[in-house]
């Protein structure tokens, strides 16, 4: 075998072994398709993240029997000192509560409302009060997390005027999605426990 046919099959070698590298790093799911708002609903700031997931502001009564006529299955609700147990009585639909402020949240509350979000029936709708601050930084958190969105893309979409995030007020929720580590936390949040 001469020179030539050495540095050939060197070369086939690396370019297979950058193939599989680049394969083992690609994220869980690049689905980068935008919100898409919902019509025909009393719902404030109601939109569609993906087949799994909704978006809004507080539902009332009606809205949570509405939501359940479409299908919806868990409610996430990230409000501070309110639940939803008046608004859903009489329904179907399974109820989580992660009080959250969103000039304060904490990594721990986070990753809860991202745990709650893996293991709820689907779809569910996550929401606070207005479907913009909380509800925003969640949604970006799992757009990075489950679905492979870069911060980048998920910080612009949070900023959209028709979400009504209110940077001015809680700048500290960008500054959060900019430093936080999505690999671990992640890993938090779709670890089985023995």
């Amino acid at each position: 075998m001469n020179i030539f046919s050495k540095i050939g099959v060197i070369g086939s070698a690396l370019l297979v072994l950058s193939s599989a590298s680049a394969i083992a790093t690609m994220p869980v799911e690049t689905s980068a398709t935008p919100a898409t708002k919902v019509s025909d609903t009393t719902l404030e700031n109601f939109y569609q993240v993906d087949k799994d997931l909704y978006r809004s502001g507080q539902p009332g009564a009606e809205q949570m029997q509405e939501l359940e006529r479409r299908g919806v299955k868990s409610i996430v609700n990230l409000r501070n000192f309110h639940t939803d147990n008046s608004e859903a009585r009489g329904t179907s639909l399974k109820l989580y509560h992660i009080p959250m402020e969103a000039g304060r949240f904490t990594e721990e509350q986070v990753i809860l409302a991202l745990k709650q979000l893996y293991h709820a029936p689907k779809p569910a709708l996550i929401h606070c009060w207005h479907g913009s601050d909380r509800t925003g930084l969640m949604v970006a958190m799992y757009r990075m997390v489950f679905l492979g969105w870069s911060k980048q893309d998920a910080i612009e979409e949070l900023k959209k005027p028709e979400f009504g995030y209110h940077q001015w007020a809680y700048y500290n929720i960008i500054q959060y999605l900019e430093k936080v580590d999505v690999e671990d936390i992640r890993k938090q949040v779709t670890e089985t426990v023995e």
